[in-house]
Order: C-alpha cells, then sequence, then structure tokens
C-alpha cells in the first residue's frame, strides 16, 4: 500500500501557507489599530498581541521552509550584508514587546563588516531566537556578533538559563519534539538546519547552546563558516 505521508506533507505545506498569508492581514490590521491607540497602556497590551501573532506567523513560516529544505525545494541565496543592520532590524522587529516588558538591548557589532549569509533564513532564525530570549529573560538581551574566525552571532539574556536536557541535545534538536509537554522542537531544529546550509571550505555552520555568558542566562550561538 503506497504511504500517504508524501500527501499529507503537500497538505500540511499547503495550509501553512495559507494560514500565513492569514495571519500576514491580521497584523497588517493590527498595526493599524495601533497607529490610531492613543493610550500607552492600550499600546502596550496592543503590542503583547502583535507580538504573540508574529510568533504564530513566524512559526509556520519556519515549518514551511523546514518542509521545503527537506523536499530540497527551498532556494538558498547568500550574499554579502551589512552584519550591524542586520541585527538591528531584527531588534526593531520585536520592538513592541521590548517596549511592552520594558526590556534593554545592546548590540555588540562592528558596523563596518559585511558577511556572507542567507538573510531570509537567518532573519527566521535569528527574530525566533531573540522571541524567545525576550519571552524567558528578566529585563535585558544582548547580540554579540564576533567575525574573526567566522560569523559568530551569540544571542545572550538574563534569564534562567536553558534547562540541562536542552543543552544535552547538542546538535541532535530534533530531540525536542514532545508531544506531552506541547514542545515542537522546530525553532532549534531549523537553527539547525539553516546553520549547515552555510558551508565553507568543507565546513558546515552549526548552533551552539550554553548559560552564563555577558548577561548571566542563556546564550544562543550560530556558527556560520
Amino acid at each position: 500500500m503506497k504511504s500517504s505521508l508524501p500527501l499529507f506533507s503537500t497538505i500540511l505545506a499547503s495550509t501553512v501557507h495559507d494560514m500565513k498569508n492569514s495571519l500576514g492581514m491580521m497584523l497588517e490590521a493590527l498595526e493599524a489599530i495601533l497607529e490610531e491607540t492613543p493610550k500607552a497602556k492600550s499600546r502596550k497590551e496592543y503590542g503583547v498581541v502583535q507580538y504573540e501573532s508574529s510568533r504564530v506567523n513566524s512559526t509556520l513560516m519556519q515549518l514551511l521552509a523546514t518542509y521545503k529544505i527537506e523536499n530540497e525545494q527551498m532556494p538558498f541565496n547568500p550574499s554579502y550584508h551589512n552584519l550591524y543592520d542586520f541585527i538591528e532590524e531584527q531588534i526593531l522587529m520585536h520592538s513592541p514587546l521590548l517596549n511592552a516588558k520594558g526590556f534593554t538591548y545592546s548590540i555588540d557589532v562592528d558596523e563596518t563588516v559585511d558577511a556572507i549569509f542567507d538573510e531570509s533564513l537567518l532573519s527566521m532564525v535569528v527574530s525566533n531566537i531573540i522571541g524567545n530570549a525576550v519571552r524567558y529573560a528578566h529585563s535585558e538581551i544582548a547580540i554579540i556578533a564576533d567575525t574573526s574566525k567566522n560569523v559568530n552571532i551569540s544571542i545572550c539574556d538574563n534569564g534562567p538559563g536553558y534547562p540541562g536536557p536542552m543543552l544535552e541535545m547538542a546538535g541532535d534538536y530534533l530531540q525536542g519534539v514532545n508531544q506531552s509537554t506541547g514542545s515542537t522542537g522546530l525553532g532549534l531544529f531549523f537553527a539547525q538546519q539553516v546553520a549547515e546550509l552555510h558551508q565553507h571550505d568543507n565546513m558546515k555552520g552549526s548552533v551552539k547552546l550554553s548559560n552564563g555568558g555577558l548577561l548571566g542566562g542563556g546564550v544562543f550561538q550560530i556558527i556560520l563558516p
């Protein structure tokens, strides 16, 4: 009997694409409401709603991109980008939630450095990690980029850090799938896939998690050769 999995995957990908488009329209409408909302408190509440809607949209985009990567349908277009401008753009995307929660942030990236990466894919990864950092941290995040040997982007926070079981996954983040807890493990698994698409001189990109770092909490690193 022929497996129905490929058909299901195709239907799922099509459904995700449709849901992503609907959420995009909702976010546009919400931005219009925000612009006409004078009260600061209401704007903060809307900011949280806007972020959570964006988070769902981001998850759907990652799910669709994962499907395309697995089926070798995902375009991979690395090119030169200013690293500071790229990081700053990811931070600005989260400004509604940062403002709503009273968070501070810092960017330690050489403004003169250009790096080669796929902007669309890396944006999904970095944006997702920043969002998670803001959700779990206490009040502060920091983004650092070291380009002395490769492109090493670190996202640090002052939260409780990554739990032990997550640190032990080390490179096999599909283990994060847990139906009983509702954890899909998609964010880290997708980050790992995107990192490995970036290759140079027989080296692949990688993802690393740790605790401590600049702010004493969780540290996410994506390293591109």
